[in-house]
């Protein structure tokens, strides 16, 4: 009989460890095929809090925004970034903000130097989203609403706004 010492029985441990590893990953991660899809949520948001700024020049309005939550207010007050930077259109008119942290209330939201910038309190609601990387261009725009309203209209899904 083979006697090992216990470096070698260590090092023969090892080597089955890694065996058994290479093994998975050759064969035990091999996926199913599954037909393509999207996944389009549901999301219920409760009372926000947003500094918005409006106007053509989403540069300047990120800029606005980024220097407000970096101090620029009465309370020099640095607000961690949150997601989702808000883009959209309202009367027409488009704007962009950022989604103050839920530990501030309304009152106590340091209140911005730059008059371009308001703070608002936007009320709770579901909100339908379809998930994309890349630019928001005008083409993924169209194609992303698409599949959003078609989404809600099949689960019978009255959209509004």
């Amino acid at each position: 009989m083979i006697r090992m010492s216990k470096i070698q029985k260590a090092a023969v441990a090892i080597l089955a460890a890694l065996l058994l590893w290479t093994l998975y990953g050759a064969f035990g991660s091999m996926t199913v095929k599954e037909p393509s899809y999207r996944v389009v949520e549901i999301q219920v948001y409760s009372d926000q809090i947003w500094a918005v700024t409006d106007g053509d020049d989403q540069d300047r309005g990120f800029g606005l925004l980024s220097n407000y939550i970096s101090g620029a207010d009465e309370g020099e007050v640095k607000i961690e970034m949150t997601a989702p930077v808000v883009t959209s259109v309202a009367d027409g008119r488009p704007f962009m903000a950022f989604v103050i942290p839920e530990r501030f209330d309304l009152e106590g939201t340091p209140r911005p130097r730059d008059e371009r910038v308001k703070i608002e309190l936007v009320e709770g609601r579901r909100m339908a989203a379809v998930r994309f990387s890349g630019y928001a261009t005008g083409e993924s725009q169209r194609m992303n609403l698409a599949i959003l309203e078609d989404a809600l209209r099949n689960g019978g899904i009255e959209a509004r706004g």
